[in-house]
């Protein structure tokens, strides 16, 4: 296939993907072939546009004109998120590409709202469409290509995980729509006493309008600071309790600062009776072991717990039986007690849905706090409480 033979002839070493080189060869790929194509779609298209007196036609034709702005900021965009980190950004310029996807998916909006006022203006001001068989023809082979391009980015943005990349996969298919209805507009048009080609260049504006707002809300989503995927959370918890040694963990933060650009931190409960240096060479197999398969920075906090002493270990389990009993509590954590001449406390942190109000999560607080005071009226009780995502003192 043409992708393959592509990607075998512009990306030396194309099998590793992960690595910075051969990731910006991937997108340069995908920006000139996106620059080549779309000068030669437009091209043909305002041309042809002109020719038969389409505004549905010319309007795509200015849509394929903005891709070619699309695939050169992509170009841009590769070419600035290889810039290695400095003093002004330690963890680099990945996040550049988020940025240039989300200034396409502006630049897409702004041409379809353009192109919906000149349609609306054609059906009030009608035009005759003079109708040809080779534009026909022409115009399904640029359907094609469009299709093929749509495939192309779309494998590429795979590839490596690239969201202007399949931003611009996106914008590829819905052109194949936006001309497909040209076609049927100018086919019908001869036989309607309707301006069919203004309603076609509405729907193919709305269309444009529709897969830039779509590609603007995928953009945002990382730079806002999108939740991680559930599944990729499952898989480092799993992987963390695995090492002998940390008995559990929580507080697992996860930063993306561009594709393959990860760094994520956590809290792993070890037992007090490791000593420190056996503790970090735990924790360091473990941050090791998670750069190696999920290609994430990491850093781990040790919780030193007491997990040896029987009377403590029947109270942990006393209080775990005591929060989950509550159906608003997903876990506890950090659980110590502190021993001293007056009065023993309990201290911990309760890990609640995120769904809970700021009143709900103090109420309950209230409830836990007062149930374990009658269990264990001689201890004081230190409670956080702690949503999913954010931290409630």
């Amino acid at each position: 296939m043409l992708t393959e033979f592509l990607i075998k002839k512009f990306v030396p070493n194309n099998k590793n993907k992960n690595t910075k080189d051969v990731r910006t060869q991937y997108g340069y790929l995908g920006g000139i072939v996106g620059v080549i194509a779309n000068i030669l779609l437009f091209t043909i298209k305002i041309i042809l546009g002109f020719t038969i007196n389409s505004i549905s036609l010319v309007a795509d034709s200015v849509n394929n004109l903005s891709d070619v702005g699309s695939s050169a900021i992509t170009l841009l965009g590769f070419k600035l998120s290889k810039k290695p980190a400095d003093k002004e950004h330690p963890f680099g310029h990945g996040r550049t590409e988020y940025v240039v996807a989300l200034i396409i998916s502006l630049i897409i909006i702004m041409v379809g709202f353009e192109l919906l006022q000149s349609s609306f203006q054609r059906i009030f001001n009608p035009a005759q469409i003079s109708f040809s068989g080779i534009s026909i023809i022409i115009l399904i082979i640029t359907i094609v290509i469009k299709l093929w391009m749509g495939i192309f980015n779309k494998k590429l943005g795979k590839i490596i995980n690239s969201k202007s990349l399949a931003a611009n996969a996106v914008d590829s298919f819905s052109d194949v729509f936006a001309t497909s209805c040209v076609v049927l507009s100018i086919i019908l048009s001869p036989h309607l006493s309707l301006p069919i080609d203004a309603y076609m260049g509405i729907i193919v504006a709305l269309v444009i309008m529709y897969s830039g707002l779509s590609m603007a809300k995928d953009t945002l989503d990382p730079l806002l600071g999108k939740a991680p995927d559930p599944e990729l959370v499952k898989r480092i918890e799993e992987t963390i309790l695995h090492f002998d040694g940390i008995e559990g963990i929580h507080d697992l933060i996860i930063h993306d600062y561009g594709p393959n650009r990860t760094m994520a931190t956590l809290h792993a409960e070890v037992s007090d009776q490791l000593s420190p240096l056996i503790a970090h060479d735990i924790v360091d197999a473990a941050e090791r072991k998670i750069a190696k398969e999920f290609n994430i920075f990491l850093v781990i906090h040790t919780d030193p717990l007491k997990f040896d002493c029987e009377i403590t270990s029947e109270i942990y389990q006393k209080i775990k039986e005591i929060l989950l009993s509550y159906p608003n509590c997903l876990s506890f954590h950090d659980f110590r007690i502190i021993q001293t001449n007056e009065k023993s406390s309990m201290i911990f942190e309760v890990v609640v849905e995120e769904k809970l109000t700021d009143q709900e999560i103090l109420s309950l607080k209230e409830n836990i706090k007062s149930h374990l005071v009658g269990e264990f009226p001689s201890y004081d009780f230190f409670i956080t409480m702690e949503r999913q995502h954010a931290f409630f003192h």
